[in-house]
């Protein structure tokens, strides 16, 4: 079966990774911009997508098509697929149209003239005329232009998997839970071990690092949006049991392992918020203050009470939007410094301010760096892998 998983823009190889490591049989067919394209078996390769704590979205791929330069093209290519064993003749569906490159239509249009082909297909086959429903359909299919390669896939996540579920606090510049994992990933960590992140804004990394810890898969936050979608035990029988399955035996585990500094207080309080929705505050120490006059004070206490030796920090730090571009520069330099001063052994972080972050890394040489372009939201950014020395 042939599925089609998305992500954030430069993160490609990070879930191939991270993929590879949930289902070695795995084939990659195709790596292109925030998408992979892979052939598995229909039950590990459905597992393994909706398992992945750093992809978006998941699509079961019914056709592709090559040379496909205009509507006309499109309208014959979905009409030619079967739908009569994915959309049964009282269900809705709705076409969810996305447009990669240079055309001269819209991917309204692209909408348009799909959901008429897939209405025509089904009327000639069956005799009956599928309704459409934009709001609420029964069935979405999803159908990406990517320059002249035609993609017409159903959709298995109505919502992006980066959407929890637990976020009762929204940070003004809240980190998406897959990017925090895809550095969790990028930082060589593993589940259980400790990670301090000095700017932790509403919590996401360390809340997404304790999650991860714990055992607690991604598919049981949407395991109710999951049981709404007819179109998953219809492709591969059985994945809904299997899911329920992932969701039935959680680690208890209390120990603080996770550490959290905030300056601003109603943040910090967010923070805590977040981690108790989510179900793991018991392994997470928030702690509101200014990280470059306590960190030498909370890796003492967390050695000595808690028991944790402090070696790897990832934060995302903030990036100009409400700070001078001075301030900027010394709070990472000032980061930076002390962490290496405290014998931390690796700093990941991810930020759109890279000539800072450069300027910052030059005058420091805090180590071996490697630089991971990604487009954070909207924004051009690098994620930097520094190995202190």
């Amino acid at each position: 079966m042939l599925f089609l998983v998305t992500t954030d823009i430069g993160f490609e190889t990070v879930l191939m990774e991270e993929l590879r490591e949930l289902e070695p049989s795995i084939r990659f067919i195709r790596v292109f911009s925030g998408r992979i394209l892979f052939e598995a078996q229909p039950l590990s390769g459905i597992l393994a997508a909706l398992r992945s704590r750093i992809a978006n979205n998941v699509y079961v791929v019914l056709h592709h098509f090559t040379n496909i330069n205009s509507l006309d093209d499109i309208y014959k290519a979905v009409k030619s697929i079967d739908f009569t064993n994915v959309i049964l003749p009282n269900e809705s569906f709705a076409i969810r149209p996305e447009r990669i490159g240079e055309h001269g239509f819209t991917s309204i249009d692209i909408g348009r003239v799909a959901g008429q082909a897939v209405i025509d297909s089904y009327l000639e086959a069956r005799g009956i005329r599928l309704r459409v429903d934009l709001d609420n359909p029964d069935i979405e299919i999803y159908t990406e232009l990517n320059r002249d390669k035609l993609y017409v896939a159903l959709g298995i996540t109505r919502t992006s998997l980066h959407k929890r579920g637990y976020r009762v606090f929204n940070h003004p510049a809240a980190l998406k839970t897959t990017i925090a994992c895809a550095l969790l990933r990028i930082a060589g960590w593993t589940p259980g071990r400790p990670v301090l992140d000095p700017m932790c804004g509403g919590g996401t990394i360390l809340i997404e690092a304790a999650l991860a810890s714990k055992g607690i898969e991604i598919p049981c936050f949407k395991l109710r949006e999951l049981e709404s979608n007819p179109v998953i035990d219809r492709v591969v029988p059985g994945a809904l049991n299997a899911i329920k399955k992932l969701c039935r035996e959680v680690s208890r585990d209390v120990r603080k392992r996770f550490i959290g500094i905030e300056i601003n207080p109603r943040f910090a309080e967010g923070a805590v918020i977040n981690a108790k929705s989510a179900g793991v505050d018991d392994m997470i120490l928030f702690v509101v203050g200014d990280a470059t006059k306590l960190l030498p004070r909370i890796v003492e206490v967390a050695e000595k009470e808690l028991d944790l030796k402090l070696e790897l920090s990832i934060f995302n730090p903030p990036y100009g939007q409400r700070m001078k571009p001075k301030d900027l520069e010394n709070l990472y330099k000032g980061v930076v410094q002390l962490l290496r001063d405290l014998g931390f052994k690796r700093v990941v972080f991810i930020t759109s301010a890279i000539d800072i972050a450069e300027k910052v890394l030059m005058e420091l040489d805090p180590g071996p760096t490697k630089r991971l372009y990604v487009v954070h939201g909207t924004l051009p950014s690098y994620v930097y892998s520094i190995e202190l020395s």
